[in-house]
């Protein structure tokens, strides 16, 4: 069974689950989700691995802090109070831009990157920003307090995405997600003025990336996702990125045996 704590970081208490011993993976989830989409990588890396997952500030089990931060800052502080030294960053979407963050800050403490469906801030897809109903509707939803309707319209836009319909996943999968996004959307504006941002964006710094690195992406992810996995593929990793069949934005709860193969050889290749 996981282990669970809270690590103290600046003034917020950062939920965290970790189980296994070997060398160290941190989770870093998505801005949709909270530590329970890593749930499958818990069991399966543990035999091999120190693993760990925690909850952002404002996510899941962690209870939201209104107080400027860093978001680096709290990934460095669960694993300063873990006795980690170093680890494999693993981050998905928003998380995979923390991870990114951590590389560059401290990068003594990263020994590889992995990141899905990530996007490095200040970069932009060659046609620019594509203009999408759904996120429009889900905004629109937001700003009148339709959190239901924003829950629904995020489903479809990050677990169901490009070409399918809530319909065709199965129902505790949708369940699951709406569960972990309805915590964060309360604090979503507030978490946005308070996190310091990066400077200088982090596409601009891309070159100090030397560490080994991994991207990823579902194949059923928005069609800027999946350009920024090929360009962040040619900028910082000598390897081609992945893409996982009958996945959108989050490959590794989707389709976790497909997405765990994938990891297991970046972890025995690097």
């Amino acid at each position: 069974m996981p282990k669970t704590g809270f690590a103290p970081s600046d003034g917020a208490q950062i939920y965290y689950e970790t189980d296994g011993n070997g060398p160290p993976l941190m989770l870093i989830h998505a801005g949709v989700a909270d530590s329970r989409m890593w749930s499958e990588q818990l069991v399966a890396f543990s035999e091999t691995h120190k693993v760990v997952a925690f909850d952002q500030r404002g996510f899941g089990n962690t209870p939201w802090v209104p107080k400027p931060y860093a978001d680096r800052s709290d990934v460095l502080a669960v694993m300063d109070h873990l006795d980690i030294e170093s680890a494999v960053m693993v981050g998905c979407s928003i998380g995979g831009g923390i991870a990114l963050h951590v590389s560059l800050d401290a990068p003594d403490r990263v020994d590889g990157l992995v990141l899905i469906g990530a996007v490095a801030r200040g970069w932009e897809p060659e046609r620019g920003w594509p203009s999408s109903p759904k996120l429009e509707a889900a905004e629109a939803a937001n700003e009148a307090g339709h959190i239901e309707e924003v829950l629904d319209l995020e489903a479809e836009i990050w677990l169901a995405g490009e070409g399918r319909a809530l319909e065709d996943l199965d129902r505790s999968l949708v369940d699951l997600f709406i569960d972990m996004d309805r915590i964060p959307l309360s604090t979503e504006k507030e978490r946005g003025e308070f996190v310091e941002p990066f400077e200088p964006p982090v596409n601009e710094r891309l070159a100090e990336i030397t560490m080994p690195c991994l991207t990823v992406v579902g194949a059923h992810d928005l069609p800027d996702m999946i350009e920024s996995a090929e360009y962040l593929a040619n900028r910082i990793s000598d390897r081609n990125h992945v893409v996982i069949e009958n996945a959108a934005h989050l490959p590794s709860l989707e389709q976790p045996e497909a997405f765990n193969k994938a990891l297991r050889v970046f972890l025995d290749t690097m």
